[in-house]
Order: structure tokens, then C-alpha cells, then sequence
């Protein structure tokens, strides 16, 4: 009997494995798609293969963060399907946060914000969570974010 529920539980384990292996693979190759076919937007900007972006509001100053830099911002990130992970917006408090420990993806687009600059932030799964994901992010997701800059604390 214990062979048998071993075996079991085996079997459920690897199937298990395998449908996050098709989706993880799945969500990676939309993801692809979707950056390839979204360069091709006349609004969009492609910072670097992966990471694009488009401008929803310029700000009136010419100061960007480093790395090195704190700062306070405004998130809202979705999935490709809409659905929302995260927003500091629906929070109610902006993020303060050392610009270093946000993902690559993250990192590089504020990198070229200006303070007052409100960005859609389109980040390759490489550039993100990759095949880990997090809670709420499946293995391999295209990354959407709303960014709005608001200061950079040195």
C-alpha cells in the first residue's frame, strides 16, 4: 500500500511539474510576441531588447535618479491580461525605495525618468521575476507598470 501511495503521489508530482512547465513556457513566448509586435507602436521606445516603454506625462525637470539614489514613486503593475499584482496607487502611499533594489527592468527605465515623468513600462520576464515569478506573478510574466516619478531623495 505504501508503494502504491508513493508511486501516487509520484505521478501527481510530475504532472503537476509539467502544466507549470507548459505555462511557464507559455507565458514566455506571449511575452515575446507581445514586445516583438509592441516596438512596433509609434508611441513606444525601446530602451533595449525586452524593455520598453512609452510616455504618458513629462516632467518639468531634468533630474534623473543613480542607482545610488532613493526614490519616490508611484507603481501600478499588471500582467498582460490586466490583471493587477501590485499598485501603490491602490495603497494609498507612493513607494520609497533605493532605485538598487528594484528589478533590472525597473532599475534601467527610471535610470532615464525625469522627476514629474509618468512612464508604461513594458519589462521581458528576464528583465523581472524570470522562471522564479513571486506571489501573484506566474513563472515567466511580461511585466506592465504605470511608473510616476515623484523625487529622488540623494
Amino acid at each position: 500500500m505504501k508503494k502504491k501511495n508513493l508511486l501516487l503521489g509520484l505521478i501527481i508530482s510530475l504532472l503537476f511539474a509539467c502544466s507549470q512547465n507548459e505555462e511557464s513556457a507559455k507565458n514566455l513566448y506571449e511575452a515575446e510576441n507581445f514586445l516583438e509586435e509592441n516596438k512596433d507602436n509609434s508611441v513606444v521606445i525601446e530602451i533595449e531588447e525586452g524593455l520598453q516603454y512609452s510616455v504618458l506625462e513629462s516632467g518639468s525637470t531634468y533630474l534623473s535618479p543613480k542607482n545610488s539614489d532613493v526614490i519616490n514613486a508611484d507603481f501600478h503593475g499588471t500582467l498582460l491580461d490586466g490583471s493587477v499584482f501590485w499598485s501603490s496607487i491602490e495603497n494609498g502611499e507612493p513607494l520609497v525605495i533605493p532605485l538598487s533594489q528594484l528589478i533590472p527592468g525597473c532599475q534601467k527605465a527610471l535610470a532615464l525618468m525625469q522627476v514629474g515623468d509618468k512612464w508604461r513600462v513594458f519589462i521581458h520576464p528576464a528583465l523581472a521575476y524570470g522562471e522564479q515569478g513571486r506571489p501573484g506573478i506566474p513563472a515567466n510574466s511580461l511585466l506592465i507598470f504605470d511608473i510616476s516619478l515623484h523625487s529622488i531623495e540623494t
